[in-house]
């Protein structure tokens, strides 16, 4: 009986540490998002375009703008990127930031293409954006 009672007790003080050291329960989907998507040379979208640069930052319009740092992803041999943006965490007010809203551009040497805002991410959340290509040009 002593044996059971010891490894009950055991077992809770291994999971409370487990929870205290998960560093205060941040991790990339408990305070995170995906975003991915693809980058094309042409307008059909079948010229897939390596290397572009991605920025992700916050969206200065929005009432929930991102406030974690401009993330940079650079497009695979595929045309594809996707990362991780932490949504972020505040150690004054010991507050997650559970949903922000991003502001997307893309960067080569000869054209460059910002998507905007409007992008709402929450922990967990994949956003897909759509394909973009470089016969987009952004209205002035």
């Amino acid at each position: 009986m002593k044996t059971k009672a010891w490894l009950g007790a055991l077992a809770i003080a291994l999971l409370l540490i487990a929870v205290m050291g998960c560093d205060e329960g941040i991790n990339d989907w408990s305070s995170s998002a995906k975003v991915t998507g693809y980058v094309y040379a042409d307008a059909a979208h079948t010229v897939v375009l390596p290397g572009v640069q991605v920025i992700v930052e916050g969206d200065p319009d929005s009432d929930s703008p991102y406030k974690g740092p401009d993330r940079w992803f650079t497009t695979d041999q595929n045309g594809y990127f996707e990362g991780i943006v932490f949504l972020g965490y505040s150690s004054a007010d010991t507050t997650y930031n559970y949903l922000g809203d991003l502001d997307v551009a893309y960067f080569t040497g000869q054209w460059s293409f910002r998507w905007g805002g409007g992008i709402t991410v929450a922990p967990g959340s994949v956003f897909t954006l759509p394909p973009v290509d470089t016969t987009m040009r952004n209205v002035e």
